[in-house]
Order: C-alpha cells, then sequence, then structure tokens
C-alpha cells in the first residue's frame, strides 16, 4: 500500500514561520514535520509516498529528492493552481494503488494505520475515514455513522444544536479504493469534504467510519504547533521519528558536540539540538533549542521553541515564545509570548509579547 500526503497551501496561519519555510517543513523537536508522518508510514510498512503539492513545489523536492534520505520512496504530484482536496487526489491518480492511505499534511498523529486498512478490507468499503472524539466539535467536520460504523451525513463545522452529543470528527486520514476516483472531475478545484462525499453517499457506496482513540492534532496554528513540540517532548504518544534515550528520567535530551557550561541549570523536559553552545543559563521545563543555537549567560528560556542557528546573548529572558531560524537577541531583552519570524534581530533591552504590552 502507498501513502498520499496532501501538503496543501501556504501555511498562512503558522506566518511568521512559514514565510521561509513550508508547512511541511517546520520543526516539531527538531525535525521537519514531514519526518514525523514519514516515521509513521514506515512503522505500519508504508515505503512509497506520493506528495501533493503546489506551494513552493521546487523548494519540496530540493529537500526531499527521491526520499532515499528518509528511508522512503518519494513521488511528486505538482499542482499548477489550488485544486482544493479533491482535485489534489485527482491530480495524483496515476500514482496510487487499488488501496492508498491519504493524510493531510498538516496532521501528527499515532494512528494505527494497519488496523484501519485491516477494518477497510474488512467493511468492502469504497472509502474509510478515520473519525476521532472531540470535545468541542464545532470546529471541525462531524460525521454521523449508523450502528454497523456506515456514514450517513456530514456537519461541516456544525453548532451545538446540530451536533446532537456527536462529537466524532473527520481526522483528515482516509484510505480510498481507487475507484473512487471515478467520481471526482479532473483539473478543476473540488473539495473531499464537501462535494465528494456528498456526491458518493448519495449514490449509495460504501463510506466506512474507522472510529478509535489515537493521538490526534492539527499544527496548523500557533498555539497548536506549539503544542505539538511539547507533547512529542513529553512523550504524550509514540512518535518514530522521535529516539529518545531509554532510562532518562530527567527528560533532559542533549544532542551531539554540545558545549555546555558546568553552572547552566536545565530542569526538564527540555531538548537541545545538536552543536548547540549553552552558557551559564537556565533552560527550564518544556524548552526546545534547535541545532547551532547559542544562549548566553544569565538567559532564562522555559516553555519556547527556538529555531536552528539562533543566537540568544547575556541577560535575555525568553518565555512562551517561538523564534525562528538564524534570529539574534540582543543582551538584557525580555520576551513573553512572542513569535519571531527568521532572520530577525531583537536589540538591546527590548520588551516584546503579548505579556510585555
Amino acid at each position: 500500500m502507498k501513502a498520499l500526503i496532501l501538503i496543501g497551501g501556504e501555511g498562512t496561519r503558522l506566518r511568521p514561520l512559514t514565510l521561509n519555510t513550508l508547512k511541511c517543513m517546520v520543526p516539531i523537536v527538531d525535525k521537519h514535520f514531514f519526518e514525523h508522518q514519514f516515521g509513521l508510514l514506515k512503522k505500519h510498512g508504508i515505503n512509497e509516498v506520493i506528495l501533493s503539492i503546489c506551494h513552493m513545489p521546487e523548494k519540496i523536492k530540493k529537500v526531499l529528492g527521491t526520499g532515499k534520505k528518509y528511508g522512503m520512496k518519494i513521488r511528486y504530484a505538482v499542482e499548477n493552481s489550488p485544486l482544493g482536496t479533491g482535485g489534489a487526489i485527482k491530480n495524483a491518480e496515476k500514482y496510487l494503488d487499488d488501496t492508498t492511505v491519504i493524510l493531510n499534511g498538516d496532521i501528527l498523529t499515532d494512528i494505527d494505520i494497519t488496523k484501519m486498512a485491516a477494518f477497510h478490507k474488512n467493511k468492502k468499503a469504497l472509502v474509510t475515514i478515520a473519525l476521532r472524539q472531540v470535545k468541542d466539535p464545532t470546529a471541525y467536520g462531524l460525521v454521523e455513522t449508523d450502528k454497523a460504523q456506515r456514514v450517513l451525513k456530514f456537519l461541516e463545522k456544525p453548532n451545538w444544536a446540530e451536533s446532537k452529543n456527536n462529537n466524532w470528527i473527520n481526522a483528515g486520514i482516509y484510505i480510498f479504493n481507487k475507484k473512487a476516483l471515478n467520481y471526482m472531475p479532473f483539473g478543476t478545484n473540488y473539495s473531499v469534504e464537501r462535494q465528494f462525499y456528498p456526491q458518493i453517499l448519495k449514490a449509495g457506496e460504501n463510506v466506512s467510519a474507522y472510529k478509535a482513540d489515537f493521538y490526534w492534532l492539527d499544527i496548523g496554528r500557533l498555539d497548536k504547533y506549539m503544542q505539538a513540540n511539547f507533547d512529542v517532548l513529553e512523550k504524550k504518544f509514540i512518535d518514530p521519528a522521535v529516539k529518545f534515550p531509554k532510562n532518562n528520567k530527567c527528560n533532559i535530551f542533549i544532542g551531539k558536540r554540545v558545549k555546555k557550561d558546568k553552572k547552566a541549570f536545565l530542569r526538564g523536559p527540555v531538548y537541545i539540538g545538536d552543536d548547540c553552545v549553552i552558557g551559564k543559563a537556565s533552560i527550564n521545563p518544556l524548552s526546545i533549542i534547535g541545532k547551532d543555537c547559542s544562549v548566553g549567560n544569565n538567559s532564562i528560556i522555559e516553555n519556547s521553541i527556538i529555531w536552528e542557528d539562533t543566537s540568544i546573548e547575556e541577560n535575555v529572558i525568553i518565555k512562551n515564545c517561538i523564534i525562528g531560524k538564524h534570529c539574534v537577541i540582543l543582551s538584557n531583552s525580555e520576551l513573553d509570548g512572542a513569535v519571531i519570524g527568521d532572520n530577525t534581530v531583537i536589540t538591546h533591552y527590548s520588551r516584546l509579547g503579548q505579556k510585555n504590552g
């Protein structure tokens, strides 16, 4: 079985982080996001993936290439203009197997694809949709099913009255039989959620719902992106892409060739990437520091994500922040609740962020 990942658009909700970095390449604990999805696929024996891309395709191809570096065989289905979720799937048709698992490109999950595929086969479904329970279904696509777990109806972002105590949502993970694509038009913007599913239900096709309890997070907003990093760091689920050392009770993870002052204070969970230099600083819980960063004396970092090759000088306080790559935070600055884009220089004694306003 192959997989198709719908990389999607520009990641506007993650700006400024995605002005120079594609959404599929934002780091989650110092690894590209796509590596986490690849890790899940490989865990379930899937080593061939098609990437549906529209935004900056050449940049993606340059980084991923054939996929050999990541233990995958990669093919690319490039859209000349945005085709929507359904149009993107149709555009990749020539690469798909008779049965293909399809994932939205912004979903971090540990779903058991093997069990879902067995369920799909057992139900003899044309399409199987993974469903997950959430506390508030009004922000998602709600799915109504019968007792046999066949899909009856879709409600896109329902109000509370429409939800009728149903909190099973479309998780953006599907298994398609290839003949399902016969319902899709080629070369036009077409939505799986709003057009395809209602169409095949009306035609009486078997659309099954795989209901299970699994980790699931849409990383497409800044708060969710931060949560994804912290969930991986706190090992809230088994992420095949991140190999944490066993028996590390302090939950302090330090990469290769890190130079750390003997008087530096670290309290986990903390991640420090390769080739970092840490002075007499305090690195407090839920701090993720990417590779090639430096942190000066008497600086404090907590509850923050620092991307690679960023320099933090002395007497700097960083809390509840996301800081892009190649940044410089000059001395005596305080940042709390700030999101800083790439290549930014924060001048001495600056005060930035929602909690410094």
